[in-house]
């Protein structure tokens, strides 16, 4: 695991040592994906229209994350024992400051949705499945694990709830991905004017 700390918000967050980072705040951010992409493709010359389908998808994802109010993305993009593991972690945050109870009555009825206390502060956890509608196979499908935990009041903090939201496949690795999603939002911490 590794640590990131984005530092407008006074958090560290430990995410797998082999998921790649996206600052979604920095104007680098394209040529991250860029170089991302290159290294998936790396070996592979005969792949060109693969390559740049990659890269627009990725960049389209990454532009609509920073439009969303995101703030980094972790990518699970290396092999793993020679298997890409279909998992991403996207960190945003969202105005306001509800509390739990706030939060859970808003979230209530899209999903399963619980209070969790975290060592960051009491959170709401939300699951669910995405892309689900009549008709739609495993391939259109994904699994949604989101934690919005309310930011710690501080001076000259905007009131914010970070939501730590979790993505991967359905399939024999849900389950473990979906416990790995809960160890990451375990490991949330506040530092600095947050941590107040």
């Amino acid at each position: 695991m590794s640590a990131a700390a984005p530092p407008r918000l006074g958090y560290r967050l430990t995410v797998p040592a082999a998921w790649d980072r996206v600052d979604l705040t920095s104007p680098h951010r394209d040529r991250v994906v860029r170089d991302l992409v290159a290294r998936q493709f790396a070996g592979l010359d005969d792949q060109p229209v693969a390559r740049r389908r990659a890269t627009a998808l990725l960049l389209e994802q990454v532009s609509r994350a920073h439009d969303l109010g995101g703030l980094e993305a972790h990518l699970s993009v290396r092999p793993v024992g020679g298997v890409v593991v279909p998992a991403s972690l996207l960190v945003h945050a969202l105005p306001g400051r509800p509390g739990p109870r706030e939060l859970h009555e808003r979230l209530s009825g899209s999903g399963d949705v619980t209070v969790s206390r975290l060592p960051a502060g009491d959170a709401v956890r939300r699951r669910r499945t995405t892309g689900a509608g009549q008709g739609a196979d495993d391939a259109a499908r994904c699994c949604l694990l989101e934690h919005f935990v309310p930011v710690p009041a501080a001076p000259g903090l905007p009131p914010a709830v970070l939501v730590l939201a979790g993505t991967t496949v359905p399939g024999p690795l849900e389950e473990p991905l979906v416990e790995l999603f809960d160890v990451i939002a375990r490991s949330l911490r506040w530092t600095g004017e947050a941590a107040a």
